[in-house]
């Protein structure tokens, strides 16, 4: 396959913000009374279970607003003082020329990205971001935003590769009809690895990958 645009997840592929999202989402809880164990919430993190479906196990739907608020406050302070790139994506970012065509496409809000941009330039990977404001009310694993980064790129589909940290991340570029590559993190879930076409451990292995696709 020949790989003529590269799709990168951003949170927990390029920047190390899962921490701080978990952090903000435990204090979240705890302040307005509720306790989930670290299992618990690494499920709902795999499989990408939105707030909404938490509260409801709580019976805790009429604060969804007021709840969601907290946490989103909390969270975007915090990655706009402490969000940072990966070593290996900073390093990635400054070795990339502008031959092949790029975009990040991540299942965060504007306003999350709106942050992390406040304390890091991702240009050096691609101005062509598309968020979860632009794919309502489909969320990965649905493909719709891997389709409408390629529509906006002017690729098919079929020759771009989108690189991810989740297995949904990986699901959602089969379901595209994309070539799909785990980065393996710290925090990611331990099915991807069995469902992804290729998996790396730094994205300074990236290149070498491509090599051998064309």
């Amino acid at each position: 396959m020949e790989v003529q645009a590269i799709l990168f997840d951003l949170d927990g592929t390029l920047v190390d913000s899962i921490p701080l999202y978990k952090q903000a989402y435990f204090q979240t809880l705890s302040v307005f009374g509720l306790v989930l164990s670290e299992q618990e919430f690494n499920k709902i993190f795999w499989e990408n279970h939105k707030l909404t479906n938490v509260l409801m196990r709580f019976n805790l739907s009429h604060r969804d607003a007021e709840i969601r608020k907290y946490r989103d406050d909390l969270y975007t302070k915090t990655l706009s003082e402490k969000v940072k790139w990966f070593e290996d994506a900073k390093d990635f970012a400054d070795s990339l020329k502008n031959e092949t065509p790029r975009a990040i496409v991540t299942g965060s809000w504007r306003s999350y990205v709106d942050a992390i941009e406040r304390r890091i330039d991702l240009s050096p990977i691609s101005s062509m971001i598309v968020t979860a404001d632009d794919c309502q009310p489909y969320d990965k694993p649905h493909p719709h935003s891997l389709l409408l980064a390629a529509e906006r790129l002017g690729i098919a589909p079929e020759h771009c590769i989108y690189i991810g940290d989740q297995d949904f991340d990986i699901q959602a570029a089969r379901s595209a009809n994309m070539a799909n590559c785990l980065i393996a993190r710290e925090h990611t879930s331990p099915q991807a690895h069995q469902n992804a076409m290729h998996v790396i451990r730094s994205l300074q292995e990236l290149p070498a990958l491509l090599s051998q696709m064309k």
